[in-house]
């Protein structure tokens, strides 16, 4: 063992240099312990093989108790960081050249929580904010037409998407979300996500900034290129976006991008005024700003006396939209949409198609048959099924979790719910133990004030939502008592 090594199991170096600042990380003390220490692994302090500190020591130079350093020893072992050798110690494991790229986010890490699950049928997934399965979809009352019969001829290959396709978007956009639109202003994407990263490669250039409401969309942060770009957080309410806020922090920036969802706040359901809407535009104007709408949750209003939300692009074309078929439809088509002005709309394409080439021409088709069902009345039985859940999610998560905050919907998929701790995550990792996924904080949160926040989808069935709660009760109660346990 050389020097450094030695030197790697000393407390006393550890808690000046290793951990220095692990009590201002956020989270019960074992978390932040075990965080630090992972930290410090990936910062190569400590190399593959090496010994950690014995708690009690560790425990010493840290001024906590022997089982804060155990629990935060054994999150290292479930995480696959450490080996615990009965009566020799806690070793470094060796990790594969992959586990260290790339950067580990908290979009990714829930991620890999899903993955981890994904083979066990009994686990409730509400960090997914779709529709659980197929059984809402409109009846298909005739087969899906033959290629031939669809007129598809050739490789098949069209970056844009099916001219059926778009035909059948254009028609839903200018008659269902009234956002007046041609087949040739759009382009078909591979789900919203895409849509979105092509528009943030577009337009996010080194130091510019996107202004967008936090908490946000989880996957916003992971459509930005690279690091290139700066996200800066602005207050959301009960009427959505804080247009004042945007202002004062555009005014601070140079042609920064505006990111917003007017029709469904994601993740918390607000939904923009129509004054807010109108000061929104003018203030884009004012201090040339770039509007991306996203618009994958409109036409889920779950409220049925509150009046159609206009999207900003129906009064201003330099707006650029986006959404997907995910939210209303199946996320398992795959399918999504960008409608950009002229002079951008011949760049995305191109982006768009050097990317995969061109969307699945069977998903396309499904996707425009399942527009054309997808009339008033199905639309107005989902919301009506929707809000229902809603409802009795928000009741189920009074009665049972009095301590949570949940805010009511106007619009979308989802509720939000403020927890009373600092970080969410923590209690989120805990609940996928006891068989249910939420989606924490960390992964919406880009001012630093939502991370006691969790976001749970009402799409699922209301006997899985009451499964869930139950699941979720106990996992707080046990959550509540390690807390206090760490305090203690």
């Amino acid at each position: 063992m050389d020097h450094d090594q030695d030197r790697s199991r000393d407390p006393g170096w550890w808690a000046r240099v290793a951990l220095d600042g692990w009590q201002r990380r956020p989270g019960p003390r074992y978390r932040r312990l075990s965080a630090a220490l992972a930290e410090a692994m990936e910062r190569r302090l400590v190399g593959t093989g090496d010994r950690l500190p014995a708690e009690r020591l560790l425990a010493q130079a840290l001024g906590v108790s022997r089982g804060t350093a155990v629990r935060g020893y054994d999150e290292l072992a479930e995480a696959g960081l450490v080996e615990r050798r009965q009566g020799a110690g806690t070793y470094v494991r060796p990790r594969p050249a992959w586990t260290h790229t790339p950067r580990e986010t908290p979009a990714s890490t829930l991620l890999h929580r899903r993955l981890a699950r994904s083979g066990d049928d009994d686990v409730i997934d509400l960090s997914l904010s779709v529709p659980g399965g197929t059984d809402h979809l409109p009846p298909l009352t005739a087969p899906l037409p033959t290629f031939g019969e669809a007129g598809l001829t050739g490789h098949g290959l069209d970056p844009a998407g099916l001219p059926v396709l778009r035909a059948a978007l254009a028609d839903h956009l200018t008659h269902r979300l009234a956002l007046p639109t041609t087949p040739d202003q759009l382009i078909v994407t591979s789900g919203a996500q895409q849509a979105l990263s092509l528009v943030m490669a577009a337009l996010v250039s080194p130091g510019r900034t996107v202004i967008t409401g936090c908490p946000t969309y989880p996957g916003l942060a992971g459509a930005l290129p690279g690091h290139l770009g700066r996200l800066l957080g602005v207050p959301v309410d009960a009427h959505g976006l804080d247009v004042g806020a945007v202002d004062r922090a555009a005014a601070h920036t140079h042609a920064p991008v505006l990111y917003v969802d007017p029709a469904a706040h994601n993740p918390t359901g607000a939904v923009l005024g129509a004054l807010r809407r109108q000061s929104l535009l003018a203030l884009a104007r004012r201090r040339d700003a770039v509007l991306v709408e996203d618009l994958a949750q409109a036409g889920l209003a779950l409220d049925p006396e509150d009046p159609p939300v206009r999207p900003l692009a129906a009064d201003d074309d330099t707006v650029i939209a986006l959404g997907s078929l995910s939210k209303v439809l199946w996320a398992g088509l795959r399918i999504g949409w960008l409608r950009a002005p002229g002079p951008l709309h011949g760049y995305l394409l191109r982006l768009r198609s050097s990317q995969d080439l061109a969307p699945s021409v069977p998903s396309q088709l499904l996707a425009a048959r399942l527009l054309a069902a997808a009339d008033p009345p199905w639309q107005d039985g989902l919301r009506q099924a929707l809000r229902e859940r809603r409802d009795l999610l928000l009741t189920l998560l009074h009665r049972h979790l009095p301590a949570w905050q949940p805010q009511c919907p106007q619009a979308g998929l989802s509720v939000w719910a403020a927890l009373p701790v600092a970080d969410s995550d923590s209690f989120a990792h805990l609940a996928a133990r006891y068989g249910v996924l939420v989606t924490p904080g960390a992964t919406a949160c880009v001012d630093g004030r939502h991370r006691n926040g969790v976001r749970l989808s009402i799409a699922e069935s209301p006997h899985t939502l009451e499964t869930a709660v139950d699941r979720l009760t106990v996992a707080w109660e046990e959550h509540t008592r390690q807390l206090a346990a760490s305090i203690g």
